[in-house]
């Protein structure tokens, strides 16, 4: 058997039946074994890129491993941000790279090039990826190939890369003579003192749940909301965690951090019990000052990658586990009797007084715009949203229901990571609703992306938030630099989405007054594939936008309104 039949016959038996990515000479036996076989279906993005972002959304969605494959080195180069995101967002992607034969690979460090297309993809990624490796001997293709699906799905999930040179592809195997990869014995988690855990809630006025990342398996799910209906504990999200749980639910207390919300930042700096499940606590979660991060606050602090346990915010107890074990242990506990209404309506007032939405509809506002269509937004749906104001909007106002994923890349945080998103979850659930929401600057990154969805009849709903220029840096120049708005302003253009939507055999839709957000309810029914651009002005700003500390957010409070949040803690 050819080796790059072996693969694509591995990658089945792996429930992997999608491959996203673009051919070239050095990937295309590997890319035909796939389809001819029948195996996979080979999906043809027009920028690799696209390729490494779909198979990002792509594995989020399946809870199973994302695929892209790339040929030589400047398609190869173009997957660089998608491994990065899958890196940094803990994501299970293998990405499979077409090399030059290995005859021609340089001999040493001192040749800057030796072939043409060539590069060491894998010295590229190290630092990038828990595993990658050049396979030279074709009787290495099972050991390394096993290898980089297990060590991809295992603890902290992430990226593992296989650099097949094409002469390597080509090769005949043994099949039953290949050498087997044996995985290692898996460290025991830390065990579980469910009795300190609920002594823990029985000490506690103002206990919270902090939902990060690591919560989004839907055992997790499944396993917090049964906890949840045994002990009604508040619970904030991470901008990894906002999915996991529904925004109508009675526990549902926000989004964290910088941009956060103002009554979840409340939450936390307040909080005289904290959870920490799966999130990292970066920088833009704790701010500037460590000490005004839950000050008052015993932290218990669960996460499977131990290196998190010793950074950031020293925990009161940390738990090396996943939040599935985790969960399903505590479970366990005796919770009668456990209840906290007095901190439940503190954060309701506070939710009621500083929401991040308008009540004034007078205007096209972002914050109001996805506040309303929230209403509208199906169960079975999955939004891929950009970065930027646009992300931030999305994450401050949108209000999530039961069977709503919500996908972005949080900790790369690249611009034009939105459309190749959706088109990777609309491969992984094609009966769902797919939403992906931009700037203006964000969705031209990878434009020729709509290509795909016109040519594959993806139903995609298309959202560009345009104010006409990059918003977020606009803004960091009117504080930093006396409003000098270079490149985000002068000399920045935004495209014409109305001859841009035909172009690409889509429908457009403007939306450029409060009245016409009804028009989203049918849109998003719809078997259509729609771009819908909103016009809104172009000094737009997020609300709240980052302060001092996540807690003193602009704009700023007056001390009477702080001092009403400090009374509403004493009880």
């Amino acid at each position: 058997m050819k080796v790059a039949r072996y693969v694509a016959q591995v990658l089945s038996d792996n429930g992997i039946d999608t491959v996203f990515g673009h051919i070239g000479g050095f990937n295309a036996d590997m890319i035909d074994a796939m389809t001819e076989s029948g195996k996979q279906k080979f999906v043809l993005n027009y920028h690799e890129q696209a390729s490494a972002f779909a198979a990002n959304a792509f594995a989020m969605v399946r809870e199973n491993l994302g695929v892209a494959t790339s040929s030589g080195a400047p398609s190869s180069c173009n997957l660089v941000a998608g491994i990065a995101n899958s890196f940094f967002d803990s994501v299970p992607c293998l990405f499979l790279v077409g090399s030059v034969h290995t005859k021609a690979v340089r001999k040493s460090p001192e040749i800057r090039q030796n072939a043409f297309e060539e590069i060491d993809m894998v010295s590229l990624v190290a630092g990038i990826s828990k595993y990658a490796v050049k396979v030279t001997d074709p009787k290495d293709i099972r050991y390394c190939l096993e290898k980089a699906l297990y060590v991809a799905r295992e603890g902290r999930k992430g990226p593992a890369v296989l650099d097949i040179p094409y002469d390597v592809a080509r090769s005949d195997v043994n099949v039953e003579e290949l050498k087997a990869f044996s995985p290692p014995q898996e460290e025991n988690f830390d065990p579980i003192d469910v009795h300190e855990f609920v002594k823990t809630l029985e000490n506690a006025k103002r206990p919270l749940l902090l939902l990060g990342g690591g919560c989004r398996s839907a055992t997790s799910r499944q396993a917090l909301g049964e906890l949840l209906d045994k002990v009604a504990i508040p619970a904030v999200a991470s901008l990894c965690g906002l999915d996991v749980l529904p925004h109508d639910h009675p526990c549902f207390a926000g989004f964290i951090g910088h941009y956060g919300n103002r009554y979840a930042n409340f939450a936390l700096a307040n909080c005289d019990a904290l959870i920490v499940l799966g999130s990292r606590l970066d920088e833009r979660q704790i701010a500037g000052n460590k000490d005004r991060f839950a000050p008052d606050a015993k932290i218990i602090r669960v996460d499977i990658d131990r290196v998190e346990h010793v950074r950031s915010i020293a925990a009161h107890v940390s738990i090396y586990s996943s939040v599935e074990n985790f969960l399903k242990t505590v479970l366990e506990g005796n919770y009668q009797g456990l209840h906290f209404p007095k901190w439940h309506d503190a954060i309701a007032g506070w939710k009621k007084r500083y929401p991040s939405h308008d009540i004034k509809l007078d205007e096209v506002n972002a914050h109001n715009f996805l506040n309303a269509i929230s209403g509208y937004l199906p169960e079975n749906l999955v939004v891929c949203v950009d970065v930027g104001q646009n992300q931030m909007f999305t994450a401050q106002s949108l209000r999530l229901r039961q069977g709503n994923r919500l996908l972005n890349s949080a900790g790369y945080g690249s611009m034009g990571y939105s459309l190749p998103a959706a088109i990777g979850a609309a491969y992984a659930q094609p009966d769902a609703t797919i939403i992906s929401i931009n700037g203006d600057g964000g969705l031209q990154m990878n434009i020729q992306e709509l290509q795909v969805i016109k040519r594959d009849k993806l139903p995609i709903k298309i959202i560009v938030l345009n104010n006409n220029c990059l918003g977020m840096i606009r803004r960091l120049q009117e504080r930093l630099f006396d409003d000098r708005t270079v490149a985000t302003v002068q000399g920045y253009e935004s495209a014409d989405y109305s001859a841009i939507a035909p172009a690409y055999g889509l429908q457009y839709v403007k939306i450029d007054s409060a009245d016409q957000y009804c028009l989203m309810k049918d849109l998003l029914n719809s078997p259509a594939s729609v771009l819908v651009e909103v016009i809104l002005p172009q000094k737009i700003m997020n609300n709240p936008e980052p302060g001092a500390e996540i807690d003193l957010q602009t704009p700023l409070l007056s001390e009477t309104e702080n001092e009403q949040i400090k009374m509403d803690c004493k009880f």
